[in-house]
């Protein structure tokens, strides 16, 4: 049996416009969720961050979250964790993941109920190092996932009959080349269920075998408009009447399917060939190339240690909200919007403000605002570099 395993990312961070979500909300996540409720009984994982929970809240989305507590109750989804506000995990203290994934498991518990019991971790970004999945493996979770590319570079032959083991935990590797070609090609999903079945055949023969793909769920309808219908809809008809390629949670493959001790390295679902030969494993969120990274997190780890010393409860949520990572991302050499990364500047020296306020602190805040200015110059050097 091929099993075939599809993993949406439902994310929009914390300093995001009401309009902008109300808009996605009505062209994605509505159209989406009603899917995952369908009678044609779907098999899907889904990640949605406690940031994009919070907003659909305060923008009144109730029935896009009763959506998919729906489809939990009936079997349709698993969930898995994840970072509640979205930073990059390898470049957080241990605490510091622990406390977003503690937020993010109690925020849509108590959202979705009970049932919400995930298994697994989507790391933000798909942001991934051997500490992140000892420290997942750790705290409970049975397994961690990440992009297939870095894994290629290093072993050329990618596995589809065993699970990738490390430090104890489960790594399932997402198809790279799959997974951009559905979000970059407007695929139908009968089309697609065909084209799976003649590779797997290909790669595995007779042997039980899978394949994860895992992608942005606003790629359905916000980015290509009615590609929940054309693909998604279109692939759970066409499913039903295949009898050797089945739809199936990650986690379900992870009982079919036995584990072997592998070295997956660190990297993204974003990482070229080129950036792996850079050694430069997370270049869209700190890249050693990119002087503004350099800044934003010489900024971020002094708000953050300002904040844990402190011990004030509101400095300490501001901080959770203040590590997001689109920040950075924004600040990526081929994603350059100094709009969004004042934004994520100014939640950080707000959050700075009010833990040096708590402490008594003048000189923390002192030299807060220095690494701010630092930052602000940075970004004004790229910009006449332009």
């Amino acid at each position: 049996m091929y099993y075939l395993s599809f993993l949406f990312h439902l994310y929009q961070p914390p300093t995001q416009l009401g309009f902008v979500v109300d808009r996605i909300t009505e062209e994605c996540y509505r159209p989406l969720t009603d899917l995952f409720t369908s009678s044609l009984a779907p098999r899907f994982t889904v990640n949605i961050n406690y940031s994009l929970t919070e907003l659909l809240l305060q923008r009144s989305h109730h029935d896009v979250l009763e959506n998919l507590k729906s489809a939990l109750n009936s079997g349709n989804l698993e969930f898995v964790d994840s970072g509640a506000y979205h930073p990059i995990f390898p470049l957080i203290p241990e605490s510091e993941v622990i406390r977003q994934l503690k937020i993010n498991l109690e925020g849509n518990r108590a959202v979705f109920g009970d049932k919400y019991k995930p298994r697994g971790i989507f790391p933000p970004e798909m942001c991934y190092s051997s500490r992140i999945a000892k420290i997942v493996k750790k705290i409970g979770y049975d397994w961690i996932i990440t992009d297939d590319l870095p894994y290629a570079y290093y072993d050329s032959e990618i596995h589809f009959d065993h699970i990738a083991e490390a430090e104890g935990c489960g790594v399932f590797l997402r198809s790279n080349k799959w997974s951009n070609d559905i979000s970059f090609h407007q695929w139908k999903g009968s089309e697609f269920i065909d084209k799976m079945e003649e590779e797997m055949a290909v790669t595995a023969g007779e042997r039980d075998a899978y394949i994860i793909i895992a992608m942005d769920a606003e790629t359905f309808g916000h980015h290509h408009k009615y590609y929940h219908e054309k693909f998604i809809h279109s692939l759970m008809h066409a499913v039903r009447g295949k009898t050797n390629i089945k739809l199936a949670t990650i986690s379900e493959i992870f009982e079919k399917f036995k584990m072997k001790k592998a070295f997956v390295p660190p990297s993204t679902w974003s990482a070229s060939m080129q950036d792996l030969y850079s050694d430069d494993p997370y270049p869209l969120w700190q890249s050693k190339f990119n002087p503004i990274h350099h800044n934003q997190w010489q900024l971020t780890h002094h708000v953050l240690r300002a904040v844990i010393r402190s011990g004030d409860e509101k400095s300490r949520l501001l901080m959770d909200k203040a590590l997001y990572s689109c920040q950075n991302w924004w600040a990526s050499l081929n994603n350059f919007d100094p709009s969004q990364i004042y934004r994520g500047a100014y939640l950080l020296l707000d959050t700075l403000e009010t833990a040096s306020a708590s402490l008594g602190d003048t000189e923390t805040l002192r030299l807060g605002r220095e690494l701010y200015n630092n930052l602000v110059y940075s970004v004004f050097a790229r910009i006449n570099k332009a």
